[in-house]
């Protein structure tokens, strides 16, 4: 009779205890619930931190690597200021005629400099080529090269866009810059927005998005107004150029 006693008496224990285990259950899990949440919260936060640092060091790199590419740093090697007007200029075509700044007013441009024989110069085309199918925006080249040369490059790389010739780096004068491959964004009131060299595309994403040198619309020269500078400021998002 002795043993059915216990047995009651702890069973009376356990269920005056289920209460107080479910609340410590229930304290437990939520503990864990926002524990987990939090953890998650810090990696989204790291994960952005590095996508940030990540860029800030390509950035940089680039920067770098253009500081490279214009050295020696004298007046007339590192590329036109953006903010500044782009230097007019008419040049003939590969495939014939000829073709101004002008002829561009209206549309943002990309406007690069390249040379027969530079490498990365022909490994940038396949993404001015998606660049040219893909956004509103004139991508004309401007090759140092004697005629014939430059037709059989326009030819070897199947340009999609226009490639204009200059001889003895003519226009290169005018726009202050002699590496290549090196772009210019100019804006459709023909105001150079950002610059810098090209030689890959995660250079030309810089360049289009203005990452490096860029230029603000209110700060473009006396002469053009105001509502013409905004009109002409582009800049081209880094996912469209990632999608190349």
């Amino acid at each position: 009779m002795d043993q059915p006693r216990r047995t009651v008496c702890a069973l009376g224990v356990e269920d005056s205890n289920g209460p107080q285990s479910f609340r410590d259950s229930f304290i437990m899990i939520t503990v864990l619930i926002v524990s987990n949440i939090v953890l998650w919260l810090l990696l989204l936060f790291l994960a952005f931190f590095l996508l940030g640092a990540l860029r800030a060091h390509g950035v940089l790199s680039w920067k770098l690597e253009e500081l490279e590419a214009t050295t020696p740093n004298r007046v007339g090697r590192t590329g036109l200021e953006p903010g500044k007007p782009a230097p007019e200029f008419t040049l003939p075509k590969v495939c014939g005629g000829e073709m101004s700044l002008k002829d561009l007013a209206g549309r943002p441009t990309l406007l690069v400099f390249v040379q027969a024989g530079c490498g990365p110069c022909h490994a940038i085309v396949p993404e001015l080529n998606e660049l040219v199918r893909k956004n509103d925006l004139q991508v004309v080249i401007v090759n140092s090269a004697e005629p014939e040369i430059a037709r059989e490059w326009a030819e070897d790389v199947k340009a999609e866009f226009p490639v204009l010739i200059q001889e003895k780096w003519r226009v290169s004068k005018s726009f202050e810059v002699y590496a290549t491959p090196f772009a210019f964004l100019i804006d459709a009131g023909g105001v150079v927005r950002s610059a810098g060299i090209a030689g890959s595309k995660q250079h030309l994403g810089y360049v289009l998005s203005g990452a490096g040198r860029r230029a603000n619309a209110d700060h473009s020269e006396t002469g053009r107004s105001g509502s013409e500078s905004a009109k002409g400021e582009v800049s081209v998002s880094m996912k469209e150029v990632t999608s190349v």
